[in-house]
C-alpha cells in the first residue's frame, strides 16, 4: 500500500521498505530536544517498559513507543543500556555494602558503624542503608518490643538519625531506621513515639517502680530515661499514671 507525506514541499513517498528510514528521521526531527536531556527518573521509565516486552519475549512496537514517550528508538534503546549498567553497578555497590556491614558489626553494641560503612563506599550514610541487601546480610536483627529494652544511648542515637535524616517518616524510611539501629523497625517506631512525646508505659512503670523499690533516687532513674527531659518530669509523668491505673 503506497501514500504519501509532504515535506517541505515535496510530496515523498511512502512504502513498506521506506517506512523504517522515514520514521527514524521524522522522530529525530521532531524529538530531537529530547535526545541527551532524559532524566533518570524518564530513563528508569523507558527502561522498565521495554523489560516488560522482553520478559513476555515478543516485539517492541516502536512505533507505539515513540509516540508514548516521544524520543526516538536509537534513543530508548540507549536509556535501557544505560539503565542496564546502572542496576549492575547498584547490584555490586549492594554486595559490597551488605558484606561491609557484615564485617564490622559490633556484636556487643549490637550495630554496625554506618557512618564508617559509608565513608568506606564513599556515598551518603542513607544510600548505603538503602543499598543493604538483608537476604545475604549475617547481622541478627534484634527485637526491642518494649521501651525499656532500650538503652538510654540507644534511644539518644534513634532520636538523633531520625531528626537528623528525616522530616516526615514514611514506611520505607522506617525501614532504614531500623538498618541503622539492628533493630525491627516496628520497635523503632514505638520507641521514637515515645522519644517525642515522653510517656510511661506499663512496662516502664514497673521498671522504675523496681528502681525505687532498689533504693534508686529519682536523678539516677533518669539518668537511664533521659527521653523525659528532667527527673521532675519523669516523677510526675509516673505517679499521674500510678495514680490513673
Amino acid at each position: 500500500m503506497l501514500s504519501c507525506f509532504n515535506l517541505k514541499g515535496a510530496a515523498v513517498r511512502i512504502t513498506q521498505s521506506t517506512r523504517p528510514a522515514l520514521l527514524s528521521f521524522i522522530t529525530r526531527r521532531h524529538y530531537a530536544s529530547e535526545l541527551g536531556a532524559i532524566s533518570l527518573e524518564r530513563q528508569q521509565e523507558i527502561a522498565a517498559a521495554l523489560r516488560m516486552y522482553q520478559k513476555d519475549k515478543v516485539a517492541v512496537p516502536w512505533l507505539e513507543m515513540v509516540r508514548r514517550f516521544r524520543i526516538p528508538q536509537a534513543a530508548m534503546e540507549q536509556a535501557l543500556v544505560a539503565d542496564n549498567a546502572r542496576l549492575q553497578k547498584r547490584i555490586e555497590q549492594s554486595a559490597r555494602v551488605t558484606q561491609l556491614a557484615d564485617r564490622v558489626y559490633d556484636e556487643q553494641r549490637g550495630r554496625c558503624d554506618w557512618e564508617s560503612i559509608a565513608r568506606d563506599m564513599d556515598m551518603p550514610l542513607i544510600e548505603c542503608l538503602q543499598l543493604v541487601d538483608s537476604s545475604l546480610s549475617t547481622v541478627p536483627v534484634r527485637s526491642l518490643p518494649n521501651i525499656t529494652d532500650w538503652s538510654a544511648d540507644e534511644l539518644l542515637t534513634l532520636k538523633s538519625f531520625v531528626t537528623e535524616h528525616f522530616s516526615a517518616v514514611t514506611v520505607n524510611e522506617w525501614r532504614l531506621v531500623g538498618v541503622y539501629m539492628n533493630v525491627e523497625h516496628n520497635d523503632c517506631f514505638m520507641a521514637y513515639g515515645i522519644c517525642t512525646f515522653p510517656r510511661i508505659t506499663p512496662d516502664l512503670y514497673e521498671a522504675i517502680t523496681q528502681h525505687r523499690n532498689n533504693g534508686l533516687k529519682w536523678k539516677d532513674i533518669f539518668e537511664k530515661y533521659p527521653i523525659f527531659g528532667s527527673a521532675s518530669v519523669l516523677c510526675k509523668a509516673y505517679r499521674r499514671f500510678k495514680k490513673s491505673n
